[in-house]
């Protein structure tokens, strides 16, 4: 399937909007889970840099978009925010290098549980989620916040996945592109420059 991707200031700024986010929330998100990651050092345990990065990423956008209406959920303990009247969730999931790369995808870089697996089908299918009664959700779709964060490197999109086989997400519907390249600004502070004239890619996996 085709993803629709956002990459020009413009472009991305107005897609996020549209989903009652905002570019700073998000990046600061991003900036937790470098941070995160930045902490860890040869002591740290194996899992502690990708644990710490998803834990700090999502503390952080609750703080960032509680105020605005977003809510804590945590059903089934699948940890996002939500908007209940837009039907949206967003989710953290630490990726390997393809988030922010618009000509390849990202792929995460553990395996995603069952409920995770439920959500993401639902994006593509448009229907009611398949979950336990205490768990149902109909009409939410669930973004993700597609963090990879390794030494100095940081990439970063916020994406709408569509497939999930064996724990692993292997289709994405949009990518709205927020940190493309290792030393992109937009993950250290705002941009002032203009980033020229707005376009959509559409790319497909072969």
């Amino acid at each position: 399937m085709a993803a629709a991707v956002y990459i020009t200031r413009s472009a991305v700024d107005d897609r996020i909007r549209e989903l009652g986010l905002h570019r700073e929330g998000l990046i600061s998100a991003v900036r937790a889970a470098s941070a995160a990651v930045a902490g860890c050092t040869v002591d740290s345990p194996p899992i502690a840099r990708g644990w710490l990065a998803w834990h700090d990423a999502v503390v952080r956008l609750r703080q960032e978009f509680r105020p605005s209406g977003w809510a804590a959920d945590d059903t089934a303990n699948f940890a996002t925010i939500f908007d209940e009247a837009a039907g949206i969730k967003v989710a953290v999931v630490n990726t390997d290098d393809g988030a922010g790369n618009p000509i390849s995808f990202p792929t995460n870089r553990s395996r995603r549980g069952e409920f995770s697996k439920m959500a993401i089908e639902s994006n593509q299918l448009r229907l009611p989620f398949l979950e336990p009664d205490e768990a149902k959700s109909p009409g939410v779709t669930t973004w993700y916040l597609c963090i990879y964060a390794v030494g100095e490197t940081v990439r970063a999109e916020l994406s709408l996945p569509t497939k999930c086989e064996g724990g692993i997400i292997g289709g994405w519907k949009e990518r709205i592109i927020l940190v493309s390249g290792d030393n992109d600004l937009r993950v250290r502070s705002p941009i002032d420059l203009d980033d020229g004239p707005e376009f959509r890619v559409q790319i497909s996996r072969k």
